[in-house]
Protein backbone atom coordinates (compact mmCIF):
# COMPACT_ATOMS: atom_id res chain seq x y z
CA UNK A 1 0.00 0.00 0.00
CA UNK A 2 0.96 3.36 -0.95
CA UNK A 3 0.25 7.40 -0.45
CA UNK A 4 -0.96 9.13 2.42
CA UNK A 5 -3.07 5.41 3.91
CA UNK A 6 -0.01 4.02 4.07
CA UNK A 7 1.73 6.59 5.95
CA UNK A 8 -1.46 7.04 8.47
CA UNK A 9 0.18 3.33 9.99
CA UNK A 10 3.20 5.26 11.46
CA UNK A 11 1.66 8.45 12.89
CA UNK A 12 0.89 8.20 16.10
CA UNK A 13 3.10 8.34 18.76
CA UNK A 14 4.31 5.73 20.85
CA UNK A 15 2.24 5.44 24.02
CA UNK A 16 2.67 2.35 26.55
CA UNK A 17 -0.82 0.23 26.32
CA UNK A 18 -3.66 -0.28 23.68
CA UNK A 19 -3.69 3.42 23.32
CA UNK A 20 -1.26 3.72 20.04
CA UNK A 21 -2.96 0.33 18.52
CA UNK A 22 -6.27 2.18 18.24
CA UNK A 23 -4.72 5.39 17.08
CA UNK A 24 -3.22 3.66 14.25
CA UNK A 25 -6.06 2.12 13.29
CA UNK A 26 -8.37 4.85 13.63
CA UNK A 27 -6.46 7.11 11.69
CA UNK A 28 -6.15 4.71 8.80
CA UNK A 29 -9.55 3.89 8.78
CA UNK A 30 -9.96 7.51 7.88
CA UNK A 31 -7.51 7.09 5.46
CA UNK A 32 -9.01 4.13 3.42
CA UNK A 33 -12.63 5.30 4.28
CA UNK A 34 -11.70 8.29 2.13
CA UNK A 35 -10.04 6.59 -0.76
CA UNK A 36 -12.89 4.41 -0.75
CA UNK A 37 -14.68 7.53 -1.90
CA UNK A 38 -12.74 7.88 -5.08
CA UNK A 39 -14.60 6.44 -8.04
CA UNK A 40 -13.24 4.55 -10.57
CA UNK A 41 -12.40 6.10 -14.24
CA UNK A 42 -15.08 4.34 -16.01
CA UNK A 43 -17.32 6.59 -13.58
CA UNK A 44 -15.47 9.90 -13.38
CA UNK A 45 -14.14 12.45 -15.79
CA UNK A 46 -10.92 13.44 -15.99
CA UNK A 47 -10.50 16.11 -13.20
CA UNK A 48 -7.27 16.92 -13.33
CA UNK A 49 -7.03 17.99 -17.52
CA UNK A 50 -10.86 20.19 -16.42
CA UNK A 51 -8.52 22.02 -13.88
CA UNK A 52 -5.79 22.82 -16.66
CA UNK A 53 -7.87 23.45 -19.64
CA UNK A 54 -8.11 27.06 -18.02
CA UNK A 55 -3.92 27.38 -18.94
CA UNK A 56 -4.59 27.17 -22.72
CA UNK A 57 -6.95 27.90 -25.50
CA UNK A 58 -7.71 24.31 -27.31
CA UNK A 59 -9.83 21.65 -25.39
CA UNK A 60 -8.23 18.57 -24.08
CA UNK A 61 -6.42 16.28 -26.37
CA UNK A 62 -7.89 12.50 -26.98
CA UNK A 63 -6.21 9.71 -27.81
CA UNK A 64 -7.17 9.93 -31.43
CA UNK A 65 -6.20 13.39 -31.68
CA UNK A 66 -2.88 12.84 -29.83
CA UNK A 67 -1.75 9.96 -32.45
CA UNK A 68 -3.01 12.28 -35.17
CA UNK A 69 -0.71 15.13 -33.85
CA UNK A 70 2.02 13.17 -33.42
CA UNK A 71 1.87 11.87 -37.03
CA UNK A 72 1.89 15.53 -37.73
CA UNK A 73 4.47 17.23 -35.50
CA UNK A 74 6.71 15.08 -33.71
CA UNK A 75 10.52 16.04 -34.21
CA UNK A 76 11.44 12.27 -34.39
CA UNK A 77 8.95 12.06 -37.80
CA UNK A 78 10.45 15.58 -38.92
CA UNK A 79 13.64 14.51 -39.10
CA UNK A 80 12.67 11.03 -40.48
CA UNK A 81 11.24 12.79 -43.10
CA UNK A 82 13.98 14.89 -43.86
CA UNK A 83 16.51 11.96 -44.46
CA UNK A 84 13.72 11.04 -47.13
CA UNK A 85 13.60 14.12 -48.96
CA UNK A 86 17.74 13.74 -49.07
CA UNK A 87 17.20 10.09 -50.19
CA UNK A 88 15.13 11.56 -53.18
CA UNK A 89 17.88 13.84 -53.87
CA UNK A 90 20.42 11.25 -54.33
CA UNK A 91 17.75 9.07 -56.50
CA UNK A 92 17.16 12.29 -58.59
CA UNK A 93 21.04 12.60 -58.88
CA UNK A 94 21.82 9.14 -60.34
CA UNK A 95 18.71 9.58 -62.38
CA UNK A 96 20.45 11.00 -65.95
CA UNK A 97 21.52 8.39 -68.47
CA UNK A 98 25.45 9.26 -68.14
CA UNK A 99 27.19 9.94 -65.06
CA UNK A 100 29.84 12.59 -66.78
CA UNK A 101 29.19 15.96 -68.89
CA UNK A 102 31.04 16.40 -72.22
CA UNK A 103 33.68 17.96 -72.81
CA UNK A 104 34.83 20.68 -74.97
CA UNK A 105 38.34 21.81 -74.91
CA UNK A 106 38.96 24.89 -77.28
CA UNK A 107 42.75 25.26 -78.15
CA UNK A 108 43.88 28.59 -80.18
CA UNK A 109 47.31 30.66 -80.78
CA UNK A 110 49.45 32.30 -83.49
CA UNK A 111 51.31 30.70 -85.72
CA UNK A 112 54.62 32.14 -87.50
CA UNK A 113 55.80 30.53 -90.61
CA UNK A 114 59.11 30.53 -92.00
CA UNK A 115 58.42 32.53 -94.69
CA UNK A 116 57.45 35.44 -92.44
CA UNK A 117 54.09 34.63 -92.66
CA UNK A 118 51.89 34.95 -89.64
CA UNK A 119 48.42 32.84 -88.91
CA UNK A 120 46.50 31.19 -86.01
CA UNK A 121 46.38 27.77 -84.95
CA UNK A 122 42.85 26.26 -84.13
CA UNK A 123 41.81 22.96 -82.53
CA UNK A 124 38.31 22.26 -80.75
CA UNK A 125 37.36 18.84 -79.07
CA UNK A 126 34.36 17.44 -77.90
CA UNK A 127 34.69 14.28 -76.04
CA UNK A 128 31.93 12.13 -73.70
CA UNK A 129 33.21 9.61 -70.71
CA UNK A 130 31.10 6.40 -70.70
CA UNK A 131 31.23 3.73 -68.03
CA UNK A 132 31.08 0.41 -70.03
CA UNK A 133 30.43 -1.84 -66.61
CA UNK A 134 26.86 -0.73 -66.48
CA UNK A 135 27.82 1.44 -63.40
CA UNK A 136 25.29 4.19 -63.69
CA UNK A 137 22.68 1.60 -63.45
CA UNK A 138 23.78 -0.30 -60.25
CA UNK A 139 23.43 3.91 -59.03
CA UNK A 140 20.41 3.95 -60.25
CA UNK A 141 19.72 1.13 -58.16
CA UNK A 142 21.59 1.66 -54.78
CA UNK A 143 19.93 4.94 -54.60
CA UNK A 144 16.24 3.82 -55.02
CA UNK A 145 16.98 1.10 -52.65
CA UNK A 146 18.53 3.85 -50.30
CA UNK A 147 15.63 5.87 -50.61
CA UNK A 148 13.05 2.49 -50.24
CA UNK A 149 15.07 2.54 -46.85
CA UNK A 150 14.51 6.19 -45.70
CA UNK A 151 10.92 5.43 -46.44
CA UNK A 152 10.82 2.27 -44.30
CA UNK A 153 12.67 3.75 -41.42
CA UNK A 154 10.03 7.01 -41.45
CA UNK A 155 7.55 4.24 -41.01
CA UNK A 156 9.51 2.45 -38.20
CA UNK A 157 9.89 6.08 -36.61
CA UNK A 158 6.11 6.51 -36.69
CA UNK A 159 5.48 3.42 -35.26
CA UNK A 160 8.24 3.91 -32.09
CA UNK A 161 6.73 7.40 -31.82
CA UNK A 162 3.26 6.31 -32.17
CA UNK A 163 3.95 3.99 -29.17
CA UNK A 164 5.52 6.02 -27.18
CA UNK A 165 2.98 8.44 -27.01
CA UNK A 166 0.02 5.95 -26.61
CA UNK A 167 2.11 4.95 -23.24
CA UNK A 168 2.62 8.54 -22.38
CA UNK A 169 -1.08 9.39 -22.43
CA UNK A 170 -1.94 6.36 -20.74
CA UNK A 171 0.01 7.69 -18.43
CA UNK A 172 -1.23 10.75 -17.91
CA UNK A 173 -4.96 9.46 -17.87
CA UNK A 174 -3.21 7.12 -15.07
CA UNK A 175 -2.07 10.28 -13.06
CA UNK A 176 -5.14 11.71 -13.18
CA UNK A 177 -6.95 8.84 -11.36
CA UNK A 178 -4.24 9.53 -8.69
CA UNK A 179 -4.58 13.41 -8.88
CA UNK A 180 -8.18 12.68 -8.03
CA UNK A 181 -7.52 9.94 -5.46
CA UNK A 182 -5.08 12.52 -3.42
CA UNK A 183 -7.87 15.20 -3.47
CA UNK A 184 -10.38 13.20 -2.01
CA UNK A 185 -8.06 11.75 0.57
CA UNK A 186 -6.96 15.36 1.78
CA UNK A 187 -10.85 16.30 1.62
CA UNK A 188 -12.01 13.30 3.76
CA UNK A 189 -9.06 14.14 5.99
CA UNK A 190 -9.96 17.72 6.11
CA UNK A 191 -13.71 16.57 7.56
CA UNK A 192 -12.08 13.94 9.36
CA UNK A 193 -10.06 16.47 11.62
CA UNK A 194 -12.64 18.58 11.79
CA UNK A 195 -14.70 16.47 13.16
CA UNK A 196 -12.33 15.33 15.75
CA UNK A 197 -11.93 18.23 17.19
CA UNK A 198 -15.47 18.94 17.98
CA UNK A 199 -15.39 15.59 19.70
CA UNK A 200 -11.96 16.54 21.66
CA UNK A 201 -14.03 19.79 22.90
CA UNK A 202 -16.72 17.18 23.88
CA UNK A 203 -14.51 15.57 25.52
CA UNK A 204 -14.99 11.82 24.02
CA UNK A 205 -11.43 11.91 22.66
CA UNK A 206 -8.12 12.68 23.74
CA UNK A 207 -6.24 15.28 22.04
CA UNK A 208 -3.64 12.97 20.70
CA UNK A 209 -6.68 11.70 18.53
CA UNK A 210 -6.63 15.47 16.90
CA UNK A 211 -2.89 15.31 16.61
CA UNK A 212 -3.08 12.03 14.53
CA UNK A 213 -5.75 13.22 12.31
CA UNK A 214 -3.92 16.43 11.52
CA UNK A 215 -0.69 14.68 11.02
CA UNK A 216 -2.38 12.24 8.42
CA UNK A 217 -4.34 15.45 6.40
CA UNK A 218 -0.87 16.71 6.14
CA UNK A 219 0.78 13.54 4.76
CA UNK A 220 -2.50 13.52 2.12
CA UNK A 221 -1.63 17.08 1.53
CA UNK A 222 2.30 16.22 0.39
CA UNK A 223 1.25 12.99 -1.32
CA UNK A 224 -1.80 15.53 -3.20
CA UNK A 225 1.12 17.82 -4.17
CA UNK A 226 3.70 14.84 -5.39
CA UNK A 227 0.67 13.37 -7.75
CA UNK A 228 -0.11 16.50 -9.03
CA UNK A 229 3.81 17.19 -9.73
CA UNK A 230 3.67 14.07 -11.36
CA UNK A 231 0.63 14.59 -13.28
CA UNK A 232 1.95 18.04 -14.63
CA UNK A 233 5.29 16.37 -15.96
CA UNK A 234 3.47 13.60 -17.66
CA UNK A 235 2.31 16.30 -19.31
CA UNK A 236 5.00 18.32 -20.03
CA UNK A 237 6.74 15.19 -21.52
CA UNK A 238 3.49 14.10 -23.92
CA UNK A 239 3.78 17.79 -25.62
CA UNK A 240 7.29 17.79 -26.07
CA UNK A 241 6.59 14.33 -27.86
CA UNK A 242 3.91 16.01 -29.95
CA UNK A 243 5.96 19.24 -30.08
CA UNK A 244 3.20 20.96 -29.22
CA UNK A 245 2.55 24.09 -26.22
CA UNK A 246 0.55 24.45 -23.31
CA UNK A 247 -1.86 26.58 -25.23
CA UNK A 248 -2.19 23.83 -28.04
CA UNK A 249 -2.42 20.87 -26.14
CA UNK A 250 -3.67 21.75 -22.13
CA UNK A 251 -4.59 18.60 -20.98
CA UNK A 252 -6.05 15.19 -22.38
CA UNK A 253 -9.11 13.71 -21.98
CA UNK A 254 -10.19 10.02 -22.28
CA UNK A 255 -11.23 6.36 -20.24
CA UNK A 256 -8.02 4.81 -19.29
CA UNK A 257 -10.16 1.08 -19.14
CA UNK A 258 -11.84 1.91 -22.30
CA UNK A 259 -8.49 2.76 -23.93
CA UNK A 260 -6.91 -0.34 -21.86
CA UNK A 261 -9.10 -2.91 -23.55
CA UNK A 262 -9.39 -1.40 -27.01
CA UNK A 263 -9.56 -4.46 -29.79
CA UNK A 264 -5.70 -4.54 -31.39
CA UNK A 265 -5.86 -2.96 -34.75
CA UNK A 266 -5.62 -5.72 -37.88
CA UNK A 267 -3.56 -5.20 -40.31
CA UNK A 268 -4.99 -5.35 -43.72
CA UNK A 269 -1.95 -6.67 -46.13
CA UNK A 270 -1.79 -10.21 -46.81
CA UNK A 271 2.26 -10.43 -45.24
CA UNK A 272 2.58 -8.19 -42.15
CA UNK A 273 6.44 -6.97 -42.17
CA UNK A 274 7.34 -4.62 -39.47
CA UNK A 275 9.06 -1.19 -41.02
CA UNK A 276 12.57 -1.75 -39.26
CA UNK A 277 13.19 -5.04 -41.34
CA UNK A 278 12.10 -3.97 -44.77
CA UNK A 279 14.25 -1.36 -44.12
CA UNK A 280 17.87 -3.73 -43.18
CA UNK A 281 16.13 -5.46 -46.63
CA UNK A 282 16.62 -2.17 -48.52
CA UNK A 283 20.00 -1.43 -46.86
CA UNK A 284 21.07 -4.81 -47.52
CA UNK A 285 20.15 -4.52 -51.19
CA UNK A 286 21.70 -1.15 -51.56
CA UNK A 287 25.11 -2.88 -50.25
CA UNK A 288 24.55 -5.41 -52.82
CA UNK A 289 24.20 -2.78 -55.51
CA UNK A 290 27.19 -0.67 -54.26
CA UNK A 291 29.31 -3.84 -54.04
CA UNK A 292 28.77 -4.78 -57.72
CA UNK A 293 29.10 -1.78 -58.30
CA UNK A 294 32.76 -1.75 -56.85
CA UNK A 295 33.62 -5.02 -58.79
CA UNK A 296 32.27 -3.15 -61.99
CA UNK A 297 35.56 -0.29 -61.21
CA UNK A 298 37.79 -2.54 -62.89
CA UNK A 299 36.74 -2.18 -65.61
CA UNK A 300 38.42 1.05 -67.38
CA UNK A 301 36.19 4.38 -68.40
CA UNK A 302 36.69 4.73 -71.92
CA UNK A 303 36.07 8.58 -73.84
CA UNK A 304 35.10 9.10 -76.54
CA UNK A 305 34.93 12.21 -79.12
CA UNK A 306 35.97 14.41 -81.68
CA UNK A 307 38.62 16.88 -83.00
CA UNK A 308 38.86 19.52 -85.28
CA UNK A 309 42.26 21.00 -85.48
CA UNK A 310 43.77 23.59 -88.38
CA UNK A 311 47.12 24.83 -88.59
CA UNK A 312 48.00 27.01 -91.34
CA UNK A 313 46.52 25.76 -94.51
CA UNK A 314 45.90 22.41 -93.44
CA UNK A 315 42.91 21.02 -91.22
CA UNK A 316 41.93 17.93 -89.67
CA UNK A 317 39.28 15.85 -88.36
CA UNK A 318 39.96 13.14 -85.83
CA UNK A 319 38.47 11.12 -83.66
CA UNK A 320 39.59 10.15 -79.96
CA UNK A 321 39.86 7.58 -77.82
CA UNK A 322 40.70 7.51 -73.96
CA UNK A 323 41.32 4.24 -72.27
CA UNK A 324 42.67 4.74 -68.47
CA UNK A 325 44.78 1.58 -67.49
CA UNK A 326 43.59 0.04 -64.36
CA UNK A 327 46.58 -1.41 -63.43
CA UNK A 328 47.07 -0.09 -59.43
CA UNK A 329 43.17 1.33 -59.08
CA UNK A 330 41.00 -1.18 -59.49
CA UNK A 331 38.06 -0.70 -56.80
CA UNK A 332 39.64 -2.59 -54.17
CA UNK A 333 38.65 -0.52 -51.42
CA UNK A 334 35.06 0.06 -52.61
CA UNK A 335 34.35 -3.80 -53.33
CA UNK A 336 35.91 -4.75 -49.85
CA UNK A 337 34.07 -2.33 -47.82
CA UNK A 338 30.98 -2.87 -50.02
CA UNK A 339 31.02 -6.93 -49.96
CA UNK A 340 31.78 -6.58 -45.99
CA UNK A 341 28.85 -4.70 -45.36
CA UNK A 342 26.63 -6.58 -47.46
CA UNK A 343 27.67 -9.58 -45.06
CA UNK A 344 27.09 -8.01 -41.91
CA UNK A 345 23.49 -6.66 -43.20
CA UNK A 346 22.52 -10.13 -44.07
CA UNK A 347 23.81 -11.37 -40.64
CA UNK A 348 21.95 -8.50 -39.20
CA UNK A 349 18.55 -9.55 -40.55
CA UNK A 350 18.79 -13.03 -40.28
CA UNK A 351 18.59 -11.80 -36.60
CA UNK A 352 16.56 -8.95 -36.76
CA UNK A 353 13.88 -11.51 -37.79
CA UNK A 354 14.52 -13.67 -35.52
CA UNK A 355 14.00 -11.25 -32.61
CA UNK A 356 11.20 -9.13 -33.87
CA UNK A 357 9.42 -13.09 -33.66
CA UNK A 358 10.43 -13.23 -30.33
CA UNK A 359 9.41 -9.59 -29.07
CA UNK A 360 5.88 -9.85 -30.62
CA UNK A 361 5.85 -13.42 -28.86
CA UNK A 362 6.81 -11.98 -25.76
CA UNK A 363 4.81 -8.58 -26.02
CA UNK A 364 1.67 -10.93 -26.65
CA UNK A 365 2.03 -13.46 -23.68
CA UNK A 366 2.41 -10.26 -21.53
CA UNK A 367 -0.56 -8.24 -23.10
CA UNK A 368 -3.28 -11.37 -22.75
CA UNK A 369 -1.98 -12.25 -19.44
CA UNK A 370 -2.43 -8.90 -18.29
CA UNK A 371 -5.95 -9.12 -19.77
CA UNK A 372 -6.89 -11.98 -17.90
CA UNK A 373 -5.83 -11.04 -14.42
CA UNK A 374 -7.73 -7.51 -14.81
CA UNK A 375 -10.21 -9.92 -15.87
CA UNK A 376 -10.49 -11.71 -12.79
CA UNK A 377 -10.35 -8.95 -10.59
CA UNK A 378 -13.63 -7.23 -12.02
CA UNK A 379 -15.64 -10.83 -12.27
CA UNK A 380 -14.40 -12.04 -8.95
CA UNK A 381 -12.91 -9.20 -6.87
CA UNK A 382 -14.94 -5.96 -7.57
CA UNK A 383 -18.49 -7.10 -7.21
CA UNK A 384 -17.83 -8.15 -3.60
CA UNK A 385 -16.04 -4.85 -3.00
CA UNK A 386 -18.84 -2.69 -1.71
CA UNK A 387 -21.30 -5.84 0.00
CA UNK A 388 -18.23 -6.40 1.86
CA UNK A 389 -17.34 -2.74 3.31
CA UNK A 390 -21.50 -2.18 4.07
CA UNK A 391 -21.13 -5.40 5.77
CA UNK A 392 -18.03 -4.79 7.66
CA UNK A 393 -19.47 -1.41 9.08
CA UNK A 394 -22.87 -3.03 10.12
CA UNK A 395 -21.05 -5.33 11.69
CA UNK A 396 -18.66 -3.11 13.38
CA UNK A 397 -21.72 -1.10 14.23
CA UNK A 398 -23.19 -3.80 16.13
CA UNK A 399 -20.08 -4.89 17.98
CA UNK A 400 -20.01 -8.28 16.07
CA UNK A 401 -16.66 -7.17 14.50
CA UNK A 402 -13.73 -5.91 16.29
CA UNK A 403 -11.95 -2.51 14.63
CA UNK A 404 -8.86 -4.69 14.14
CA UNK A 405 -11.07 -6.80 11.65
CA UNK A 406 -13.22 -3.80 10.52
CA UNK A 407 -9.68 -1.49 9.90
CA UNK A 408 -8.34 -4.98 7.84
CA UNK A 409 -11.01 -5.52 5.38
CA UNK A 410 -11.07 -1.63 4.67
CA UNK A 411 -7.56 -1.98 3.65
CA UNK A 412 -7.88 -5.08 1.26
CA UNK A 413 -10.93 -3.44 -0.44
CA UNK A 414 -8.68 -0.39 -0.90
CA UNK A 415 -5.97 -2.37 -2.04
CA UNK A 416 -8.06 -4.04 -4.78
CA UNK A 417 -8.93 -0.86 -6.23
CA UNK A 418 -5.85 0.60 -6.11
CA UNK A 419 -4.84 -2.82 -7.90
CA UNK A 420 -7.51 -2.60 -10.58
CA UNK A 421 -6.69 0.79 -11.59
CA UNK A 422 -2.89 -0.16 -12.06
CA UNK A 423 -3.57 -3.31 -13.59
CA UNK A 424 -5.99 -0.78 -16.20
CA UNK A 425 -2.57 0.79 -16.88
CA UNK A 426 -0.46 -2.00 -17.10
CA UNK A 427 -2.78 -4.03 -19.69
CA UNK A 428 -3.13 -0.22 -21.62
CA UNK A 429 0.77 -0.33 -21.91
CA UNK A 430 1.13 -3.95 -22.45
CA UNK A 431 -1.75 -3.63 -25.07
CA UNK A 432 0.47 -0.47 -27.26
CA UNK A 433 3.46 -3.08 -26.42
CA UNK A 434 2.58 -5.58 -28.33
CA UNK A 435 0.71 -3.31 -31.11
CA UNK A 436 4.39 -1.81 -31.34
CA UNK A 437 5.82 -5.41 -31.88
CA UNK A 438 3.40 -6.15 -34.80
CA UNK A 439 3.84 -3.14 -36.47
CA UNK A 440 0.50 -1.76 -36.08
CA UNK A 441 -1.04 1.19 -35.02
CA UNK A 442 -1.62 1.43 -31.28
Amino acid sequence: MSGPVRDCWCAAPAIPGVLPVFIRSATAAFGLAAALLVTSPADAGPTYARANQGRGSGPPLTFEAALALARERAPALLEARAHVQAARGQVAGAAPLLRGNPQLDLQAGPRRLVTGERGTDLAVGLSQPLEIGGQQGLRRDAARAGLSREEAQERDAERLVLGEVAGRFLRVLHAQERVKLADTVVVALTDTVHATERRFEAGDVPVVDVNVAKVARARARAEQALARGEASALMDELRALLGASIPEVPGVQGDLRTLALAPLPRDTRKKLERADLTALEEEHTQAQANATLGRREALPDVTLGVRYQREADETVLLGTLSVPLPVFARGQEARASAEAEANRLDSLLKVARMAVANQTSAAGGRYFARVEALELLEAEALPLLADNESLARRSYDAGELDLAGFILIRRDTLEARTAWLDSLLEVGLARVQYAVEMGVTP
